[in-house]
């Protein structure tokens, strides 16, 4: 894991599917997304993103289920802890355009799987290419 980055203030509450793909875009900056990479985004219980954006790199294209699960774990314990109704935009960076591969189905999967074995709550599982940002879950 990375060092977590510090976003600007961004006051302004995260409430849509369309706020959340337009804070991923502002926030990932393209040349971020050449890399294979993961990205949290913590919300409050009133969608107010926290300041605290953590990018992990290098992660795996076929991560192992159990090391996306400790992840989920993290997530779980740090809204435990200090948001317990707040949520995590998890966000996959990668080369290449923003149509979904099957790669990015195994991770949206293996998020989906952690997630519910360890109450992370997660808002929204998105891909940020250099291409654009999609939506990779419909929550």
């Amino acid at each position: 894991m990375t060092t977590p980055h510090m976003a600007d203030t961004l006051p302004s509450p995260v409430r849509t599917d369309a706020d959340v793909l337009s804070r991923v875009d502002l926030l990932i900056d393209p040349v971020d997304r050449l890399r294979q990479g993961l990205w949290l985004f913590f919300l409050d219980r009133g969608n107010i993103q926290s300041p605290v954006v953590v990018p992990i790199e290098d992660v795996p294209e076929d991560p192992e289920p159990d090391e996306v699960g400790n992840l989920c774990w993290i997530i779980a314990e740090v809204l435990g802890s200090t948001e317990p109704a707040g949520s995590v935009i998890v966000t996959l960076t990668r080369p290449g355009p923003a149509a979904i591969r099957e790669t990015d189905r195994i991770w949206h999967e293996r998020l989906q799987d952690g997630a519910i074995l360890h109450g992370a709550r997660i808002r929204k599982i998105c891909l940020a290419t250099p291409d654009g940002v999609v939506a990779l879950s419909e929550n």
